[in-house]
Formats: structure tokens, C-alpha cells, sequence
């Protein structure tokens, strides 16, 4: 069976380019959007976003994931 924890947040993330603007799209915190994108790459065994202090880039590995989670959300 997959788990869906971290998906919607995933999408959230991929979509404002941000893990702050997520967490307000979604009403919950910053560490709980990061606690579970950590968690669903770990899942995953793959890095789905580039992390700097300033800026949140997804991966290309991520950009198909989003594809496929969009279609499935949709």
C-alpha cells in the first residue's frame, strides 16, 4: 500500500518554490512541511527538491514525481 504522508506537501512546495509560502497555503508550520518532505525522500530514496538558505529548486527527479502526484491529485 503507498503512503500519501508528505505528498501534499510535496506538491505544495513544488508549486510555490518555497517551504514558508507552503506552509502558510497550507495552515501548518514550516517544520511540519520540512519534517515531511524529509520523510518522503527518505521513502523514496531520491532528493526531490535543492536546498539553500535562500532558494528551494526542485530536482529532476522531482519534477517527474510532481507530474505524476498532480495527475493524481487532480
Amino acid at each position: 500500500m503507498f503512503n500519501w504522508e508528505g505528498v501534499t506537501e510535496f506538491v505544495a512546495v513544488a508549486e510555490a518554490e518555497s517551504f514558508t509560502r507552503a506552509a502558510k497555503t497550507l495552515n501548518v508550520s514550516t517544520a511540519h512541511v520540512s519534517r515531511q518532505i524529509s520523510a518522503l525522500e527518505a521513502r523514496l530514496a531520491v532528493k526531490l527538491f535543492y536546498r539553500t538558505t535562500r532558494k528551494v529548486t526542485i530536482t529532476e527527479t522531482g519534477q517527474i514525481y510532481y507530474n505524476h502526484c498532480r495527475q493524481v491529485l487532480d
